[in-house]
Formats: structure tokens, sequence, C-alpha cells
């Protein structure tokens, strides 16, 4: 997965912020915040602070490629063990 920051002598990150892992979803901030404040998109609070962890990303990329259809981010974080909201 590419992504703002990384290069051939920066890997990608572990973690992303709303801003970057909504630009990677191609999503509104808003949108993101959204299901993540619902507990519907994994992530991480620290604080007040979401972060969405790189391997929720490249694991929904590799399932949405799998199953060959559009996923529902609620049901596919419960059936992946990210339900809850926390990865």
């Amino acid at each position: 997965m590419t992504s703002a920051g990384a290069g051939p002598d920066r890997p990608a990150p572990v973690f992303y912020n709303v801003a970057e892992a909504a630009d990677l979803l191609r999503l509104d901030q808003s949108t993101l915040y959204r299901h993540l404040r619902s507990g519907r998109f994994p992530a991480v609070k620290i604080g007040g602070r979401y972060v969405v962890p790189r391997v929720v990303l490249e694991r929904l990329i590799t399932d949405v490629l799998a199953v060959g259809t559009c996923l529902d981010i609620a049901d596919w974080a419960e059936r992946s063990g990210f339900a809850g909201g926390a990865a």
C-alpha cells in the first residue's frame, strides 16, 4: 500500500491519522469520523484522537478483492475480529 510519507527511504506508517486514512479511502474526513465514533470502522482511540492501523486497511483491501463484491464495513469488521472499533 502506497501512502503519503512513504517512499524508497521511508516505509509506510504503522498507523494513519484520520486525514491520511480518509485520503487513502477517498472519503471525506467527516464520513470516516462518523464510522470511527460509532465503532463501525476499526481504529485505536488514544485520548480524543483516532488512528487507523495500516493492517486494517490492508486486510480490507485483501478481503474485498477476495469476495469480489461490495462489503458492508460494519459486517466486515465484526467477521474479521475488528468489532467494537478497536483493532
